[in-house]
């Protein structure tokens, strides 16, 4: 049945289960007959079919996954590349402008122009690397508070309701019921 679903299975499992602890010994075989004839292959050819769609989408994932990588790689080929090309135009042009001044700022090609700019925003400014944070002075640290989480997390679970609260009485955490997944074989 190609719209038979795992819902309708299980409504037909629970009809099935009825007639099969019925005092009714006729009741009983019909349903064993049908269980075990009928109703059995059926299900197992919805979980093989269930586990075989799952399976393929995990390959398609992982294949997926794996083009993925491979095209971030290509990718950072290729920003390495344009980096390279980049610093090379730039060191060219830079001499050029210590050799002509100002004129060596711009070049163009027959397809494309090219100028040296000065950029624009915040002033570039040097942070002394040899210093470390509680080394400059108080005015310029800034203190932001963290969470602390494997803490709350330990106080959470060793706690007796496995709730904590906030002094207003709102919940900050409480402990979950863990989940569940299957496991195919």
């Amino acid at each position: 049945m190609a719209t038979e679903t795992l819902t309708k299975l299980d409504d037909e499992l629970e009809l099935l289960l009825t007639h099969l602890s019925s005092d009714n010994p006729e009741d009983r075989a019909i349903a064993e007959e049908i269980f075990n004839n009928d109703f059995l292959p059926r299900l197992e050819k919805k979980i093989d079919d269930y586990v075989k769609a799952i399976k393929y989408q995990e390959g398609l994932l992982n294949y997926r996954l794996s083009e993925i990588e491979r095209i971030k790689k290509l990718a950072e080929s290729s920003r390495n590349t344009i980096t390279w090309l980049k610093c090379k135009l730039q060191a060219f042009m830079e001499n050029r402008v210590l050799e002509l001044g100002d004129k060596g700022k711009k070049l163009e090609g027959k397809l494309s122009k090219i100028s040296l700019c000065t950029n624009g925003g915040k002033l570039p400014v040097w942070f002394n690397p040899e210093l470390k944070e509680k080394d400059y002075p108080d005015q310029y640290l800034e203190y932001v508070p963290t969470l602390n989480k494997s803490a709350l997390v330990d106080a959470v679970v060793n706690s007796q309701d496995g709730e904590i609260r906030d002094r207003t009485g709102r919940l900050v955490a409480k402990v979950m019921p863990r989940g569940e997944h299957l496991r195919i074989s």
